[in-house]
C-alpha cells in the first residue's frame, strides 16, 4: 500500500464554514490526519453544524470529529493537549475570538514552537474590514469580480459557486504546506493570515493590473476579452435550448472555427471592434440555433476550436472524461453503501488520494481521540456528562 503524502501530518480543523472545510477536504484527501472540533452541543446552540450530519447526506471523508467546549478551562486543557502533538491548526472565527478563547497562535506556539497556525476570515485579520460580516457574495463584490461578472449593460451575475470560499480554501492550503515546507528547515511553524477577499483579489489579477499600472482602460462588465466581449470568446444557445461554449482565443483556431461554421469571411476579422464584431455576433447566434449542442460539437471537434457542451449539474456525474480522471468515484460508505462522490484534483503518482474513512455522525471520533491523548474513561465520562466534550 502506498504511503499518502501527508501521512503523519496531524491537523486540528476550528473552520466550520466556508474555506475551511475545502481546506481540510483537500488535505485530508492528501492523507493528514484531520480532526475536526465543533461546538460541543452545536444542537443545543442552534450550530448550522448538524445540517453536516443529517442522515440525507453522506458526511465528511477523511475526516475523524470531536465536540469541545472550548468556553470552559477544561475544554481548552484538551485542546491544548491535542495542540502539543498537532501540526496544523486552523480557525474560522471572527478575528479576535480565538485570542479571547485562549487557543490562539501566541499562546499553542509557547508549548509547540513548530506549530502552523491559519486563521481564515473574510477580510482578513487586520485592516479597516476586518471586523465586519460577510458571506461569498461580499467577498467577490470587494474584489471586483462580481462587478466583471455578466453581460455588457446587464447587472452582475453571481457565479455558480462560492468562488470567495474555494478560493479562500485552496489558498489556505497551499499556504499552510508552504509553511510546512519552511518548518522543514528552521523547525519553526509560522502564523498564516488567510483572507478570502484577498484570494478572489489575487484570482482576478489579470483584470485588475494592467488598469492600476496604466490607470487607463478600466475593464468593465462583458467588454474585456474574457468576458463576452468577443464572438469568439462567447457563450452561444443551441437549438435544443442548451448551451455551447467557445474559446478560439489564437488565429488557427479562430480560422478553424469560421470553416466549420461556414463563415470563412470572417476570418481577417477576429480583432474587429466594429460593424464586423456586430455581425459576426449576430451570424454565430442564428448559426448556433441550427443544431443542437451535441451536433455542434461533433461538428466543431472536426478540428481544434475550442468547444464545449455547458453541462449542467446532473450530467457530469456519467461524463467519461470526469470518471476517466476520477473526478467523480464511488466509495463504500459505512452507512449508504456504495456512494459517488466528487473526487481529488491532484493526482500524485506515488500518493494516490484514497477513501480511508467517513465521518457520519456528530462526535462519533471524541472516544478515540481522547484515549490517544491519554484520558481514560472515567476522565472521558466524567467531561461528557459535564458537556465538556460531545
Amino acid at each position: 500500500m502506498s504511503r499518502q503524502a501527508l501521512e503523519g501530518i496531524k491537523v486540528l480543523d476550528m473552520a466550520w464554514l466556508g474555506p475551511g472545510p475545502f481546506c481540510s477536504f483537500m488535505l485530508g484527501d492528501l492523507g493528514a490526519d484531520i480532526i475536526k472540533i465543533f461546538d460541543a452541543n452545536p444542537a443545543k446552540r442552534g450550530g448550522p453544524v448538524m445540517m453536516l450530519f443529517d442522515s440525507s447526506r453522506p458526511g465528511l471523508r477523511n475526516c475523524r470529529n470531536m465536540g469541545l467546549d472550548l468556553k470552559s478551562d477544561a475544554g481548552k486543557q484538551v485542546f491544548r493537549d491535542l495542540a502539543k502533538s498537532a501540526d496544523v491548526v486552523m480557525e474560522g472565527f471572527r478575528p479576535g475570538v480565538v485570542k479571547r478563547l485562549g487557543v490562539d497562535y501566541e499562546t499553542l506556539k509557547k508549548f509547540n514552537p513548530k506549530i502552523v497556525y491559519a486563521s481564515l476570515s473574510g477580510y482578513g485579520q487586520d485592516g479597516p474590514y476586518r471586523d465586519m460580516v460577510g458571506h461569498d457574495i461580499n467577498y467577490i463584490s470587494y474584489s471586483g469580480l462580481l462587478g466583471l461578472t455578466g453581460q455588457e449593460g446587464g447587472k452582475p451575475v453571481l457565479p455558480g459557486s462560492v468562488i470567495g470560499d474555494f478560493t479562500g480554501g485552496m489558498s489556505a492550503a497551499i499556504g499552510i504546506l508552504a509553511a510546512l515546507v519552511s518548518r522543514g528547515f528552521t523547525g519553526k511553524g509560522q502564523y498564516i493570515d488567510m483572507s478570502m477577499t484577498d484570494a478572489v483579489v489575487e484570482l482576478t489579477s489579470m483584470q485588475i493590473n494592467p488598469y492600476i499600472f496604466s490607470h487607463s482602460g478600466a475593464p468593465h462588465r462583458g467588454d474585456t476579452m474574457f468576458t463576452g466581449h468577443f464572438p469568439w470568446y462567447n457563450v452561444y444557445e443551441t437549438k435544443d435550448g442548451k448551451y455551447i461554449s467557445i474559446g478560439a482565443l489564437e488565429p488557427w483556431f479562430f480560422a478553424n472555427l469560421c470553416q466549420l461554421l461556414g463563415c470563412e469571411e470572417f476570418i481577417p476579422y477576429e480583432f474587429d471592434e466594429g460593424e464586423k464584431r456586430k455581425e459576426m455576433f449576430k451570424v454565430f447566434r442564428e448559426k448556433f440555433l441550427t443544431k443542437t449542442r451535441e451536433e455542434w460539437v461533433s461538428i466543431l471537434r472536426q478540428k481544434d476550436t475550442c468547444v464545449a457542451p455547458v453541462l449542467d449539474v446532473d450530467e457530469l456525474e456519467n461524463d467519461p472524461h470526469l470518471v476517466a480522471r476520477h473526478m467523480i468515484i464511488e466509495s463504500n460508505h459505512p452507512v449508504h453503501g456504495k456512494v459517488k462522490q466528487v473526487g481529488s484534483m491532484h493526482k500524485l503518482s506515488d500518493s494516490p488520494m484514497k477513501v480511508r474513512n467517513w465521518s457520519t455522525k456528530f462526535g462519533q471520533h471524541t472516544d478515540e481521540i481522547m484515549r490517544e491523548l491519554g484520558y481514560d474513561e472515567a476522565r472521558i465520562a466524567e467531561l461528557r456528562k459535564a458537556e465538556i466534550i460531545g
